[in-house]
């Protein structure tokens, strides 16, 4: 219970001083800002204008958490490191692991408020323009959500070990392949059946990816904007079981990160 205590201390101390922080404002601004352009974007297309609202918000939607997860998350070790806040801390009868966790609980909350007000933002704008504003789209905003949450650790593990540049890209990094990864083993597997290249690179080539595909977390499986946006049903237990998969990252790369920073030395 008194680890449980600590964690909520610094989670809610995390909570406070990134809503204060500058960044997480030209963010927050920013993915308003383009979120009201969607509006013009729709008037524009030669698409249909709810989809391209409904499209256009979501991907906002995701592309500022993930400014706010990398930009706010890589530092939020650093700055305790730079300032040495860390020592004071952990001075106390507060285990490193608890640290970490606080840490990204913290971050977790700020970016579920970000969400949440560019939700509000967002059917209000579905709902000024007429654009089919459906109980769906939750689906995937929840989706994003769990996506973010495993960014936000990743960049956690980075940046317990590494500078702050280093940490957003090797964040970056992992964040593309983790959305490329199965495409990749598509492609190489459909050239390989096309007969374009030879066996052995071949061979060599999906092997790589396969490792790329497993290792990597498959946030692939985080965008079913094309579903809800069209309409369409996702298969049975999706959320659920995608939920347990995020977790599962979550955990292990919390973790990992919480052992490398156990080791770190900071006198």
């Amino acid at each position: 219970m008194q680890t449980l205590k600590h964690i909520g201390i610094i989670a809610l101390n995390t909570f406070r001083e990134s809503i204060r922080d500058k960044i997480l404002y030209n963010i927050g601004l920013l993915a308003v800002g383009l979120a009201l352009f969607s509006i013009v974007l729709g008037e524009w297309s030669v698409f249909d204008r709810a989809y391209v609202i409904k499209s256009t918000t979501l991907s906002v939607m995701s592309l500022s958490g993930l400014l706010i997860s990398i930009f706010v998350g890589i530092s939020l070790v650093q700055k305790e490191i730079q300032r040495r806040t860390v020592l004071t801390l952990l001075s106390k009868p507060i285990s490193r692991a608890t640290f970490i966790v606080g840490k990204y609980l913290g971050l977790l909350a700020v970016v579920a408020v970000h969400l949440a007000l560019l939700t509000c933002i967002y059917y209000s704008i579905l709902f000024l323009t007429n654009s089919e504003p459906t109980v769906s789209l939750l689906t995937a905003i929840y989706l994003i959500f769990w996506e973010l949450a495993v960014v936000i650790a990743v960049a956690l593990l980075f940046s317990s070990f590494s500078s702050t540049i280093l940490s957003a890209l090797f964040t970056l990094g992992v964040y593309f392949a983790g959305h490329l990864s199965n495409q990749l083993l598509e492609q190489i597997r459909f050239a390989s059946r096309m007969g374009e290249m030879g066996d052995t690179s071949t061979a060599l080539l999906e092997k790589l990816a396969v490792v790329i595909h497993a290792v990597f977390p498959g946030l692939y499986r985080y965008n079913v904007t094309s579903y809800v946006v069209h309409g369409l049903a996702l298969p049975d237990m999706y959320l659920f079981w995608n939920t347990i998969y995020a977790i599962g990252y979550v955990g292990v790369f919390l973790a990992i990160a919480s052992w490398w920073f156990s080791r770190r030395d900071f006198l």
